[in-house]
């Protein structure tokens, strides 16, 4: 039995922790269990439980403390060792060509602490596509999750480590007052952020 202690991870680091937890299971099969603090995590676990064929059950601890427990069947070995060779191969990324540009430091309209949940969150979701994007963008006060201090930071080295160009509009950066405190990426022009999302083969605008 694996148990993943999730209590205070935000939306989605428990699926991916237990997505993770599952693959490994997959050859002999097992049960896992998930321990989250809100209600729509367990339901974010049950459809990634369900859509992938396992048994799910959840189960109310006390106030804000809840239990998933997932069934894992074993897999063929066969099946295993595809899935797991999609999952090492992505797409290739001149295939792609994704670009993401962020002009803010929150996601969406309404509360602005939310917002700001929702972004780690969506940079978070970056890193665990199996091909990452080409480019990740950031201007006007996008250009503040760029910063050291910032909890955004790690989530963006990673993206910049798997291949992905991190680049910061240098006269927002200005603006801000935040150009010597950048920790992650370059400082580039409006010309080189329009040349990106022109050339881009998909563009995502948050």
């Amino acid at each position: 039995m694996k148990i993943i202690d999730a209590m205070g991870k935000a939306c989605p680091v428990p699926v991916v922790l237990a997505k993770k937890a599952a693959a490994e299971l997959a050859s002999e099969g097992g049960e896992l269990q998930v321990l989250v603090d809100n209600q729509p995590a367990c339901e974010n676990l049950r459809n990634m439980a369900e859509g992938n064929g396992y048994t799910v059950m959840e189960e109310k601890i006390e106030p804000g403390r809840y239990q998933v427990t997932i069934k894992v069947p074993v897999q063929e070995q066969k099946q295993v060792q595809i899935q797991s060779v999609r999952e090492q191969t992505p797409v290739k990324r001149e295939e792609s060509g994704l670009v993401v540009v962020i002009s803010k430091d929150s996601m969406g309209q309404g509360s602005e602490e939310l917002g700001k949940i929702l972004i780690k969150g969506f940079l978070f979701s970056l890193t665990q596509l199996k091909t990452p994007p080409k480019a990740v963008l950031f201007f006007n006060s996008g250009v503040l999750l760029t910063v050291e201090g910032c909890n955004t930071l790690d989530d963006l080295r990673e993206l910049e480590q798997a291949g992905t160009q991190i680049e910061i509009c240098g006269t927002c950066a200005d603006y801000y007052s935040v150009k010597d405190s950048i920790g992650v990426g370059k400082i580039v022009n409006m010309m080189t952020i329009t040349e990106r999302m022109a050339y881009a083969g998909s563009v995502i605008n948050i």
